[in-house]
């Protein structure tokens, strides 16, 4: 088992745990609840959504994207846990060579597909990121010429889900993950 470093709390850190946290108390507990002026409970709210008079405000979700914090919680996860396991892998970071996006592009392109494909709201391709890098949505374009092989690709699914398990992730969630991971392994094989 692989341990990432552990690194001194940053102030960029620190925003991105908050906006997750922030992301994850709306998806639990409804919009209603974080609002400052609400003043209904949750059994008010109930009732008044069977009235045609008031809409219900508690919007749930029980996707993975939104336990997982959406595409902010996501994004902060890579940045902080998986990115710093998978370029400290000698194999992977290989990879990593002669890119023209950065780590953190494809940190954010990938957070956005996760959250998009776990079903969170974000866009699945086609996003320009502040760097001028725009996010991809065909998998065998993007790896085109890199001649990944299935085993890299095993290891790199590995260590998301280790670094996951470090992190307190559920095992329902992890598996999600993977099984998303997974399903684009055939755009990524041998490219």
């Amino acid at each position: 088992m692989m341990f990432a470093q552990s690194r001194p709390v940053s102030p960029e850190w620190v925003k991105y745990f908050a906006i997750a946290l922030i992301c994850a108390l709306v998806a639990i507990d409804g919009i209603g609840s974080v609002m400052a002026d609400q003043v209904k409970t949750n059994v008010q709210q109930t009732e008044a959504s069977d009235s045609a008079d008031e809409p219900c405000l508690v919007i749930r979700s029980d996707s993975v994207a939104a336990r997982l914090g959406g595409y902010y919680g996501i994004f902060a996860f890579l940045e902080n846990h998986a990115l710093p396991a998978l370029l400290s892998d000698r194999e992977i970071a290989s990879f990593f060579g002669n890119l023209t996006e950065t780590p953190a592009d494809i940190s954010q392109c990938l957070a956005m597909m996760l959250d998009h494909d776990l079903g969170g709201s974000s866009r699945h391709d086609g996003t320009l990121l502040d760097t001028g890098h725009k996010c991809r949505g065909s998998m065998p374009k993007i790896h085109k010429g890199r001649n990944i092989p299935d085993r890299t690709i095993t290891k790199f699914i590995q260590i998301i889900g280790q670094q996951a398990e470090l992190a307190g992730i559920s095992e329902a969630d992890i598996k999600a993950v993977a099984k998303v991971l997974e399903q684009k392994r055939a755009g990524v094989r041998n490219k």
